[in-house]
């Protein structure tokens, strides 16, 4: 992302349009020129536009994941967090948002699997198992209880989030969704008060493989107990002292180092990893000198009039 970021248009506009299928008629008929991040149930009618082309801009899978919040009883204790792990079939998950295996994986790495880093140490045997999630459930005390899990109907996390309640009701919890748009979403994320004040329990959510394919940097796996952390807040020292210890290391000490990072983050829980997927943007044949990154960048594109 460094470079001149020379400007090429007068002004970007944004426009926040929720509905996937109203998204791909506005880019057919020019209303628009790029989509960020298309509906995969749009691609194929998107494909067959001699004006639109796809790309995938990052050489990374991007990830979706399954957020609990360490501040809240129950997943305050670590065996809750366990259960979510055998709670979730990833590829009910990602089947429902991403549609064909060809769009992606399963995945057990928080490191992105298929990169440098992209151990699955700990983590092999994660899979959906109600038995043994009711019996964590159990030993952490949950009985029952209601649990607020937010989500929106403005992404894939809809139908992915639609997949978890079901498979966690199935599992013996009380799921109660509470459904706004994705900017509330966000914002009632930030919230650190009880569930019942307005609080919250569980969400999805993802980020940019980018983001998350080196340990010393990877803010979703922050534990740092500075509760200023990415939302959800986890707190676990042992984990920091090893990422602090991978960020030191030399390469040749970092595999070793990383084994044992990535098998604490598998027993602490972070998140559940739900799997991951490689999403393209979508635009305008007019529009030039879109530039592959790890996010979507408004300089060096310029517009054909």
């Amino acid at each position: 992302m460094a470079g001149g970021r020379i400007v090429k248009v007068d002004r970007v506009e944004w426009h926040i349009i929720p509905d996937p299928a109203t998204v791909a008629t506005a880019l057919q008929n020019g209303e628009v020129d790029l989509v960020e991040q298309p509906s995969f149930d749009v691609l194929p009618l998107l494909r067959k536009d001699p004006h639109i082309r796809l790309a995938k801009l990052s050489p990374f899978a991007d990830q979706s994941f399954l957020r609990p919040n360490f501040l809240q009883w129950p997943f305050n204790n670590v065996l809750a967090r366990q259960a979510l792990n055998y709670v979730i079939d990833q590829g009910d998950e990602m089947a429902a948002a991403y549609g064909d295996p060809a769009n992606w994986q399963r995945c057990n790495s928080f490191f992105v699997c298929g990169t440098k880093y992209g151990t699955e140490a700990g983590a092999e045997g994660f899979h959906q198992d109600f038995a043994k999630a009711r019996d964590l459930l159990a030993q952490a005390g949950y009985h029952g209880e209601k649990l607020i899990f937010i989500a929106s109907h403005d992404n894939a996390n809809r139908t992915m989030s639609e997949v978890a309640a079901d498979a966690m009701a199935k599992a013996g919890m009380n799921i109660e969704m509470i459904w706004s748009d994705w900017a509330t979403v966000v914002g009632r994320a930030q919230r650190k008060d009880a569930p019942a004040a307005g609080g919250w329990n569980l969400r999805i959510t993802g980020a940019p493989g980018a983001l998350l394919v080196n340990p010393a940097t990877n803010g979703i796996t922050d534990m740092s107990c500075t509760g200023k952390n990415f939302s959800g807040w986890p707190c676990d020292d042992e984990a920091e002292k090893l990422k602090a210890a991978f960020a030191d290391a030399a390469e040749a000490d970092r595999p070793a180092i990383l084994d044992r990072l990535h098998r604490r983050l598998a027993e602490m829980v972070p998140e559940r990893v739900l799997g991951q997927y490689s999403a393209p943007v979508a635009y305008r044949t007019t529009l030039s000198g879109v530039l592959a990154s790890p996010v979507i960048v408004y300089w060096n594109i310029d517009k054909a009039q």
